[in-house]
């Protein structure tokens, strides 16, 4: 027999407890977690080919970066194959880069052009040579040595493949930030080996004795200066990392009411600066005075971008700024910085002639101001042009300025491209910090590296070398990246 007890009248009836569940979390499809996967091996071969590249004298041989090019080229292919397998509905990254790429495929495509045979079919005054020069050594061509503009126009592809790819997976800001942090490391690698090889192997170099910059830090490359800018990028990177740390420290919430010093943040920026200590050291050893002053701009663009994205008093920047060349000055010239200072007084001296070459370089582009004398074409044009005081002077087969270099060899028109490129994408860099879209550490590098870079390429020709160029694009690519195509709709309708 069943007892059922009623409630008294009057008595209020209790609801009976129902169970808490949590809210069902909504998982990601199978095939958008291959995807990021996908993006995220990507991103860490991408930035293993910037390392691997850096050892072989910087890949500045044709057989090094044609090897780079066509593994670029098989991988952006199974890239995309990968791609429309897993996400058949979603477009490519740079679909929203079409007018950016448009415009720079306009780079290679010309130093084809210059290696046909069409000389006979342009304006005569186009195609200007030396008087003295026979007739019958006049090209066929717009270039004078038609093979190393093609060569050059399959390098530059390359590179295009390649700061597509960093686009493609710079979408996500913990991902740019995690391969920016690889990069670095890898950086300091290549640090850490060229102050061994220097101080403790005897000035040690992989590829046989040392004919040139015996002394100085040279590692797996052979220009003190081309080095110099290689570590520059690290170290630039390394100083928006750590300021970050530094930043998400000071915005943490007391424990209890204390304030706690040893967090992983603040220890995440020790070991950050030590890095950056490892990188400004053998920077320094590398006694390039163009090296030294080009990541000093950088590093001062990178502070005071990724300070002003924190709203940081102007007040209190330029007292940073005042007590890090302090530091400087007090402990790293002393260490290693004697041999910069030594150089740098002698520097109007020593720059007579490459003065000259700059003046003779620009008579080429007055000569020839529209057609250029052939991409990669620099060295053969330059010797029909050489004159006093660079006669007796040896081989030149560099401008020493890259914004010469591409005027010399493309003309004004489209040697003016990658310039204006560059600019395009440090205002999209830009815009991206002041709106605190993607990844801030990140993007005030980026701008770092762009004012690195243009300014070391007034004086030199580091961005020429293919390693140097590689992280660059790199840094620059993940920095340029926008959100997922599929998720502006979704953020528009959040702001």
């Amino acid at each position: 027999m069943v007892r059922i007890s009623l409630p008294t009248p009057g008595t209020a009836v209790s609801p009976p407890p129902v169970a808490e569940t949590a809210p069902a979390r909504r998982r990601r499809p199978h095939g958008a977690r291959r995807y990021s996967r996908l993006n995220t091996v990507t991103g860490r071969l991408l930035v293993v080919l910037v390392i691997l590249s850096a050892i072989p004298v910087a890949s500045n041989r044709p057989s090094w970066w044609l090897m780079w090019t066509a593994l670029l080229g098989v991988g952006a292919m199974a890239y995309v194959v990968r791609t429309h397998l897993l996400m058949r509905r979603r477009p490519l990254q740079i679909s929203a880069f079409r007018l950016f790429f448009a415009l720079a495929v306009l780079v290679p495509i010309y130093a084809v052009v210059q290696a046909a045979p069409i000389a006979d079919l342009l304006p005569s005054g186009w195609l200007s040579l030396p008087p003295a020069l026979p007739a019958d050594l006049y090209p066929g061509s717009i270039s004078v040595m038609p093979g190393a503009s093609v060569l050059g126009a399959i390098r530059a592809v390359g590179f295009l493949i390649f700061l597509m790819l960093a686009i493609e997976v710079g979408t996500q800001p913990d991902r740019v930030h995690g391969l920016g942090l690889l990069l670095m490391g890898g950086l300091i690698l290549h640090a850490i080996f060229g102050l061994v090889a220097l101080r403790l192997l005897d000035d040690y170099s992989l590829w046989g004795v040392k004919t040139a910059y015996q002394g100085m830090l040279t590692g797996t490359f052979i220009n003190r200066n081309s080095i110099a800018t290689f570590l520059g990028f690290g170290l630039v990177l390394g100083i928006a990392f750590a300021m970050e740390r530094t930043h998400q420290a000071a915005q943490a919430q007391p424990d209890r009411g204390y304030t706690t010093f040893l967090t992983a943040q603040r220890l995440e920026g020790l070991g950050l600066w030590l890095a950056i200590s490892v990188l400004a050291l053998a920077i320094l050893f590398t006694q390039s005075r163009m090296g030294v002053a080009a990541t000093l701009v950088g590093a001062f663009t990178t502070f005071v971008a990724l300070r002003l994205a924190h709203r940081t008093r102007p007040r209190r920047i330029v007292a940073e700024i005042g007590l890090g060349l302090l530091v400087l000055v007090a402990f790293l010239v002393p260490v290693a910085g004697t041999g910069v200072v030594e150089r740098a007084l002698f520097t109007l001296v020593e720059s007579s002639e490459r003065l000259a070459i700059y003046a003779q370089t620009w008579g080429m582009i007055r000569a020839r101001p529209l057609a250029g004398f052939g991409y990669d074409a620099f060295a053969p044009a330059f010797e029909l042009y050489r004159a006093e005081p660079l006669a007796s002077a040896g081989y030149v087969d560099l401008a020493h300025n890259s914004y010469l270099a591409l005027w010399a060899e493309q003309g004004l028109i489209i040697g003016s491209i990658p310039m204006l490129l560059i600019l395009w994408a440090a205002g999209m860099i830009a815009g991206k910090l002041r709106r605190r879209e993607g990844d801030a550490a990140m993007n005030a590098a980026a701008l770092g590296a762009i004012l690195l870079g243009a300014v070391h390429s007034l004086a030199d020709f580091s961005l020429e070398i293919p390693a140097n160029t590689y992280c660059f694009l790199l840094i620059l690519g993940l920095a340029m990246a926008r959100p997922r195509l599929s998720d502006l709709p979704a953020a528009k309708a959040a702001r």
